[in-house]
């Protein structure tokens, strides 16, 4: 029994505590003796799991992540932070504050960079992060071979440290590529600019795109290249200043969702129709929190299909669809549905993309109604169509 409270007491301490954070840059020890410096604690750092040892007037922290930590400058721990702290810069390494995000940070410098679940190279993979994406920084490990925790969009785990550093450059990295002898460096330098070309500027994007796309050909990966020069031409041609045109052709009846090669009426389709080509609906909801609903709209899905239903005229307008053949999207003259290949697609949509996602291989139309429309594909093929409006 006493072991058990014994035990429970140390969860108090350990876990129970509340939440400190760092208010400016603080070195971490390897004791409480300050025997080596093992890494940094960056402002905003959240220290969840510690004891503060009241005799020596240190915090011993414990992250999944590293070996137990000290802190001795206690002083620049603090229950909350607060705008009149006292803060030094983040160390040269570290970028406090950049156009790409606004508190301390690194970016990856390797293409695909792998996310384990657990802080070693044997545990599974989770996601993967392309060369040049922002990874913030809360707490640098010294040792080249530690790992640090990332959560990035739905991706959550750790990365080695040895792969982030300073934002890697495109024209530093075309050199290298030019130089490599071998096609194996060729290869690595070519996935390192068409990836951090995705993390760069649509102009700086288009031409990774053409590189890759002249290494592919080059090594007999003709479809790689072919994807990625129509990838590079969306981007060439996409719209800049508006986005009139896709306005322009749903007045010509020649863009919109459709079913059965049927394009989607203005006033919406009717329930009989909608019935007949998908089956009766499953569920409805009120969705009182999506802000692009009026006080005279709900949502009714009809299996595949996503609707927004029209209390006044008791229409239907699509706004999300899992794509099958006969259910799809018309552009100009042409319908998508499952069957229709990227390739197909980006020679159908050149002058309409605005943007690309190469991470969920999605690409997206905008229009002047405050609306964009997401092509969503999978294994080369058109999955998912869904229309999303501005707030």
């Amino acid at each position: 029994m006493k072991k058990v409270l014994f035990f429970l007491l140390m969860n108090c301490l350990v876990y129970g505590q509340q939440r400190k954070y760092i208010s400016t840059p603080t070195v971490a020890y390897n004791d409480e003796k300050q025997s080596k410096a093992v890494g940094i604690f960056l402002r905003g750092a959240s220290i969840d799991s510690y004891e503060f040892l009241e005799d020596k007037y240190v915090y011993k922290v414990y992250t999944p992540h590293t070996e137990t930590i000290y802190i001795t400058n206690t002083y620049q721990v603090k229950d909350h932070l607060n705008a009149k702290d006292d803060y030094e810069p983040s160390p040269a390494i570290i970028i406090e504050n950049d156009g790409y995000y606004g508190s301390p940070h690194l970016f990856t410098t390797v293409a695909s960079l792998k996310i384990r679940e657990l802080p070693n190279s044997a545990a599974p993979v989770v996601g993967t992060l392309l060369n040049g994406t922002v990874v913030p920084i809360s707490f640098y490990p010294y040792n080249p071979e530690a790992w640090i925790p990332v959560q990035i969009d739905n991706k959550k785990g750790y990365i080695p440290v040895k792969y982030v550093g300073q934002r890697p450059d495109l024209s530093v990295l075309k050199n290298q590529y030019k130089k490599a002898e071998t096609l194996e460096e060729q290869k690595k330098f070519a996935e390192r600019i068409l990836e951090l070309g995705w993390n760069s500027n649509p102009d700086e994007n288009e031409d990774a795109l053409r590189l890759y796309a002249e290494f592919a050909s080059k090594n007999n990966q003709k479809d790689v290249a072919e994807i990625c020069s129509l990838q590079a031409d969306a981007l060439k041609h996409r719209p800049r200043a508006s986005f009139t045109l896709p306005s322009q052709l749903i007045e010509e009846k020649k863009f919109g969702f459709a079913l059965n090669n049927l394009l989607e009426p203005k006033n919406g389709f009717q329930k009989d129709f909608l019935v007949a080509q998908l089956g009766k609906f499953t569920t409805k909801t009120e969705a009182y929190d999506d802000c692009t609903l009026t006080e005279h709209e709900y949502l009714v899905y009809f299996g595949i299909c996503e609707t927004i239903a029209h209390r006044t005229n008791k229409t239907f307008h699509l706004r999300g669809v899992t794509a099958q053949q006969g259910i799809g999207f018309k552009i100009k003259n042409t319908f998508l549905d499952s069957t229709t290949t990227e390739v197909e697609f980006l020679k159908t949509a050149v002058g309409l993309i605005s943007f690309i996602n190469a991470e969920n291989q999605s690409y997206y139309i905008s229009n002047d109604d405050y609306m964009i429309y997401e092509f969503q594909f999978k294994n080369g093929k058109l999955f998912k169509i869904v229309a999303s409006y501005y707030c």
